[in-house]
């Protein structure tokens, strides 16, 4: 038993670096980002301020796809209220997509 904890360690390690990396990707331009929100915001309120989209038939409570136009895509979300934005296609690709 005292060794399994360790080698789960190592495991779940494994497992998310790559995770983390993925994630942790810049935007890249032209496109789809993941949108980082604030619990309780409102997705579709603060896309349209930053001039963006949503794309995908759902949002999660605190994320959403998008895209939209202009190489300061991202500065403007975040000027709008969204708390983080990546690479939304590194998050595809996580997902299996």
């Amino acid at each position: 038993m005292t060794r399994a904890l360790p080698i789960l360690a190592l495991c779940l390690a494994a497992l998310a670096g790559p995770a983390a990396a993925l994630l942790a990707a810049p935007p890249r331009a032209g496109e789809p980002v993941l949108v980082i929100l604030a619990p309780g915001a409102d997705a579709d309120s603060l896309l349209a301020a930053a001039g963006a989209r949503p794309i995908g038939p759902l949002t999660a409570p605190m994320a959403v796809l998008a895209t939209g136009e202009g190489a300061d895509l991202a500065t403007r979300l975040v000027a709008a209220g969204a708390w983080a934005v990546r690479d939304g296609a590194a998050m595809a690709r996580l997902c299996g997509y």
